[in-house]
């Protein structure tokens, strides 16, 4: 039982680390592109990419803090939903 669920551990990680990166992907190419329909200057467009990294990061402290206290496994599980979700229905 233990080395089956050991084993869960690997694509569930590989699988949030891919949605971390396709975010990101998606925010560094698409820039150009909202810079241009938002006419944003370039020191403004940066702040794009500013505001998703630190809202990233505040929610990475949110629910370190909520898995202390909640439990590991099910803060995953909640925010890898939301986070699938929300980009799902973003892109």
């Amino acid at each position: 039982m233990t080395k089956q669920r050991f084993g869960m551990v690997l694509p569930i990680t590989l699988l949030a680390y891919f949605l971390i990166l396709m975010d990101n992907s998606i925010i560094f190419t698409s820039a150009t592109e909202i810079g241009q329909s938002l006419d944003f200057s370039s020191s403004t467009l940066s702040w794009v990419s500013n505001a998703y990294t630190l809202t990233f990061g505040g929610f990475l402290l949110l629910s370190s803090r909520l898995s202390d206290l909640l439990g590991r496994k099910r803060i995953f599980l909640i925010g890898l939903t939301i986070f699938g979700l929300s980009s799902l229905l973003i892109g």
